[in-house]
């Protein structure tokens, strides 16, 4: 695992080098999960809320929790593209508590998968735990590794921490703020997650909030932008196939999840 950890980025980006994708970054990391990750490293991820500290952390995490999160999130982009026709623009992603750019990560592929002609120019990761968020930032160059790169910035602090990144930011383009399993965390402090967006982020701004429990905090963080458009609001579960470290392989199993998506001119 720490010949693995050292080389990470180069070994990821060689691995998926014929199809530069999430997916493939996910089953890079499966495979490279130890057989015995479970019993060693899950208990350590505190149900996904810990902040990841070590290598081994962060495989034992996107091996585990990756096809979840994947799932949930292409149907939430399928609900904001349905909605919104984004072809021909130019957009930043705001990725909040974003891990390993899982979020950041999928609307990448989600894009080339259904041939939207939608510029991402630039990815802003929030992330208290530092390994996490270079992970972030590579798995992201992986992906891009055959295009133009698009301008990433990393900020190594919770999303409920007070934030002054107004310089930043560009007034003109369209932000999509990316919340994937975040608002549901009860000790996150929405009050002033929503001071964080509205002082630092102008225009046009969509939000795509999931999280597999929790409905009523991402009702509360919606309402409180007012006169904010809702795109949609789901909390379906729906039946997929996972990865499970504890048995080592694939499984189908019922996934919950809630999805609001919104929109507000700041």
């Amino acid at each position: 695992m720490e010949n693995m950890s050292n080389n990470y980025a180069n070994n990821v980006k060689s691995s998926i080098a014929v199809n530069p994708t999430f997916k493939a970054i996910c089953e890079f990391n499966i495979q490279q999960f130890p057989v015995d990750g479970y019993s060693r490293y899950y208990s350590q991820l505190r149900n996904g809320t810990a902040i990841l500290q070590t290598a081994e952390q962060l495989n034992t995490y996107l091996a585990s929790y990756a096809d979840m999160h994947q799932h949930k999130l292409n149907l939430a982009f399928a609900s904001l593209f349905a909605k919104v026709d984004f072809n021909n623009k130019s957009a930043e992603i705001i990725d909040w508590g974003c891990g390993q750019a899982f979020a950041s990560c999928v609307i990448i592929d989600f894009i080339k998968n259904n041939n939207i002609n939608l510029d991402l120019s630039k990815f802003t990761l929030i992330e208290p735990s530092s390994m996490a968020l270079q992970r972030g930032l590579e798995h992201i160059d992986a992906i891009y590794q055959r295009k133009p790169k698009p301008k990433t910035y990393s900020i190594n602090e919770k999303a409920d921490t007070s934030l002054s990144i107004k310089g930043y930011q560009s007034s003109s383009k369209i932000k999509i703020h990316l919340f994937s399993n975040v608002l549901d965390i009860h000790s996150l402090d929405l009050n002033q997650v929503f001071k964080n967006v509205t002082s630092n982020f102008d225009g046009l701004n969509y939000f795509v909030c999931v999280s597999p429990i929790n409905r009523l905090r991402l009702q509360t963080f919606y309402k409180m932008f007012g006169q904010s458009d809702l795109l949609s609001s789901n909390g379906s579960s729906i039946v997929t196939e996972v990865f499970r470290p504890s048995a080592m392989r694939k499984i189908t199993k019922s996934i919950s999840r809630v999805e609001y998506i919104f929109k507000t001119n700041l």
